[in-house]
């Protein structure tokens, strides 16, 4: 069978296959792991399709790995999954296969700022700010031409320092969204009566998204970091970059953010730039930073922009402070946090024990959750209603995944149950009361941890930037 398939065609017929991102994460391939990696992509295709049409894919999936000299295999696997994107004044963004689009500029009406808008066929994604922040939320809806409507919700105000007046939003919807030419946002008050603004959008308020590039990448086997751009104003750095991982899959799970505040805030909390990196690199392993250093050892942080937005994935070092021209971005290590899913029907995570009528009985029961290794010392009764459990987290030091802190509960205490722990070194010291009394048995199905991944992901910058 002969193939007049260009690349468009090959991408396209993809779209009938669910990968997950980190299946195929390595793309040094060997003969069979080429074979193994087609037969199993050729079995995910929606077997309703008709044969002539899987074969059509199994050729594709052929050419793409097989044949470098059609699309290289780091462009198949780029496009088998969603993408990243990093949008100045909206932060990370995965994109969907169509043609996204953002606003041109920014617009204002009183005091809310709209600072960008995201629009593809899956989801919604605006960034605004309000002077001074709300103290109640908004309520947030886009309606296009054809009346259809999507009600966005809202963060938290990203603004770190509440006291500087400024509130900071991202609003999302996650769901199909049809393809319109105006849409209207408008902003209601919290008892919707009243209209604080409308941004009426036309499709020349609109440009095409920038497609995602990386231009550099470091990695330590696990945490990758990504950097999308690299811009220059006076002696202002400005570097975009996001981070992914092959981590399980867990119900939540959020990166510290690396910045030092905003250049403001960091002379208020004390941070002096330059640095050197030997202070940085003596910090604890919770501390989570962003640092570029020259040749002589001297660092400056990352900072927020002043809107805040974009602060997750944006930071901005000032180069006037660096005397060196061999400069090196640096992230000593990536902090997340991450919990089980311990209230839905597939809660993964369940620990049975048995509860002494009296006294502590010695367990020293071990035992792994997504990487997260623990051990069960001892529990004791402390009354009819109340138990003290013992129980630490258990790191391999040649790891790159170090925990440093962890929680095991139970979402049984009920509302008026109590929690109470205090930890030293890896070990935690927990007391348990719940609501009502405590049987022979106590189910554990909560699990918090938090862990470090180890690097340094160290970039050389180039000696021109642009």
């Amino acid at each position: 069978m002969k193939l007049n398939l260009n690349k468009d065609d090959v991408l396209m017929l993809l779209n009938d296959v669910n990968i997950r991102e980190n299946e195929f994460s390595n793309i040094e391939l060997n003969k069979i792991e080429k074979k193994r990696i087609c037969k199993n992509i050729i079995d995910k295709v929606n077997p309703k399709e008709s044969k002539v049409k899987r074969n059509f894919v199994a050729a594709a999936i052929i050419l793409l790995i097989a044949s470098p000299i059609i699309i290289s295999q780091k462009d198949v696997l780029a496009n088998m999954i969603e993408k990243f994107t990093v949008i100045s004044g909206i932060g990370e963004v995965k994109i969907s296969s169509d043609t996204p689009k953002i606003l041109k500029n920014s617009l204002k009406q009183g005091n809310i700022t709209l600072a960008n808008m995201y629009v593809d066929k899956n989801k919604i994604v605006v960034t605004l700010t309000i002077e001074p922040e709300e103290l109640k939320p908004s309520y947030y809806i886009i309606r296009d031409k054809q009346g259809n409507s999507y009600e966005l919700h809202r963060s938290d105000n990203l603004a770190m320092m509440p006291d500087n007046h400024i509130g900071s939003y991202r609003l999302e919807y996650n769901g199909k969204v049809k393809n319109s030419n105006n849409y209207t946002l408008s902003i209601l008050d919290n008892d919707r009566k009243f209209t604080k603004a409308a941004f009426k959008l036309k499709n020349s308020d609109f440009k095409e998204a920038p497609e995602s590039k990386i231009l550099y990448t470091a990695t330590n086997g696990i945490t990758t970091l990504n950097v999308t751009s690299l811009k220059k104003e006076g002696n202002i750095l400005k570097v975009d970059y996001y981070f992914t991982d092959t981590l399980p899959d867990f119900k939540s799970k959020r990166i510290d953010k690396v910045n030092c505040g905003t250049f403001e805030e960091g002379k208020q909390w004390g941070f002096k730039e330059p640095t050197s990196t030997k202070l940085i690199n003596n910090n604890s392993i919770q501390d989570s930073l962003i640092i570029i250093s020259d040749e002589y050892n001297n660092a400056v942080y990352g900072h927020n922009n002043t809107n805040y937005l974009d602060q997750g994935n944006e930071s901005l070092f000032d180069l006037s402070k660096l005397t060196g021209k061999k400069l090196k971005l640096t992230v000593p290590k990536v902090v997340y946090h991450v919990q089980n899913d311990y209230m839905g029907k597939n809660n993964d995570f369940k620990i049975d024990l048995d509860v002494p009528k009296s006294g502590k009985s010695i367990l020293n029961k071990t035992g792994e959750y997504k990487g997260i290794k623990y051990k069960i010392v001892s529990i004791e009764r402390l009354s009819d209603n109340t138990v003290e459990l013992i129980y630490s987290y258990i790191n391999d030091s040649s790891s790159k995944l170090q925990t440093w802190d962890m929680y095991l509960g139970s979402v049984t205490i009920g509302q008026n149950g109590n929690n109470h722990c205090r930890s030293h070194n890896s070990t935690i010291k927990h007391i348990l009361q719940k609501e009502k009394d405590i049987g022979d048995n106590l189910q554990l199905n909560e699990i918090n941890g938090s862990f470090s991944s180890i690097g340094p992901f160290e970039i050389n910058l180039p000696s021109t930037i642009k």
